[in-house]
């Protein structure tokens, strides 16, 4: 898979009159004024640091993905037939610092720990944050989040709300699992889009857990560009730019690409590929003004890419204590 892993690079937004009305260059309209909007970025494997024109005071996201979370207990024994692939994944994973064994769980928490040590200002849970929609592990994150004492927000990722072998479409599945199970991690009235404005940035979250994202969601994240703050854009699945392998609007994305869902016990994807909203959505994102950034997850690895002015940072995986720290700073 090619990698862009970029150590620093720039955007600025321009757009002139004559462009965006296409018209011909005509005296008042052959030097537009361009758009003095930029952010810059400078990122590495964990952190990320965005420097914003027009923000006042700093603000960090600490962004985790990939935990993978199982700790079930006696509540959760008739629910086997469905868990029991995912629940002896990640058992004993090595510290990626240390290289001892650890597990999950004291992951996370060191995670959390660390949160409050660097005062971040928002935690971005990104997706497969536990590893099945287990009430015991929902409930040991929603504490532990809780004891740090730092606001959050979630999106949910393809693992958190699945249930292997369990009848009914990804839509199904998705809709009654993360109203059922996964709603205690919720900050917001709605499951699958979000928008908490934090100092001077618009932290939005789209579910794009099925590798498809709604017309609901298209006009949602459309009316969260109409607002004067930045967006920062948080999804669990990465967002297919040009020469990116399988994500969120892959042109080769359907039933014929389906390569796991067999051994996920899933419904197969769509023979008919993605669907006018996703297609449409991926193309909005990259044309999109006001953007710092998407933050995706679900590929394990860290992964830097810009397209179109737009940059994608992928945080590594959480459950070996791993995480992407992100710094949006006044650019001056």
């Amino acid at each position: 898979m090619p990698s862009i892993n970029r150590r620093s690079f720039i955007t600025k937004t321009s757009l002139g009159a004559g462009a965006a009305l296409g018209l011909a260059a005509l005296p008042s309209l052959a030097s537009p004024k361009k758009d003095p909007w930029q952010c810059v970025h400078n990122t590495n494997t964990m952190q990320t640091t965005i420097s914003v024109t027009g923000l006042v005071e700093p603000v960090t996201v600490l962004q985790i993905a990939d935990t993978h979370i199982s700790c079930d207990n006696e509540t959760d024994r008739e629910y086997e037939p469905y868990s029991a692939r995912m629940n002896r994944a990640f058992l004993q994973p090595k510290h990626y610092k240390t290289g001892e064994p650890t597990t999950t769980m004291e992951c996370f928490k060191d995670i959390m720990q660390m949160a409050k040590q660097e005062k971040v200002d928002l935690i971005a849970l990104v997706g497969d944050i536990v590893n099945y929609p287990s009430a015991t592990a929902v409930e040991f994150v929603r504490s532990a989040v809780e004891a740090a004492g730092i606001p959050h927000i979630y999106t949910a990722g393809n693992h958190d709300w699945h249930y292997e072998g369990m009848k009914g479409s990804s839509d199904e599945l998705r809709k009654e699992w993360c109203e059922k199970r996964l709603k205690p991690l919720y900050t917001g009235k709605n499951l699958f889009y979000s928008s908490d404005i934090v100092r001077g940035i618009n932290m939005v979250t789209i579910d794009n857990s099925t590798y498809q994202v709604n017309e609901e969601q298209l006009a949602f994240f459309r009316n969260q560009l109409k607002k004067p703050e930045p967006v920062a854009l948080f999804v669990h699945i990465p967002l297919y730019m040009s020469s990116m392998r399988m994500c969120c609007g892959h042109p080769g994305w359907g039933a014929a690409s389906d390569k796991n869902h067999e051994i996920e016990r899933r419904e197969r994807w769509s023979a008919t590929g993605n669907q006018a909203s996703t297609t449409a959505f991926v193309k909005e994102v990259m044309l999109a003004q006001k953007l710092t950034g998407v933050f995706a997850g679900h590929w394990h690895q860290y992964y830097s890419i810009s397209q179109r002015q737009v940059h994608q940072h992928l945080a590594l995986p959480g459950f070996n204590g791993q995480y992407r720290m992100i710094r949006f700073q006044p650019l001056v």
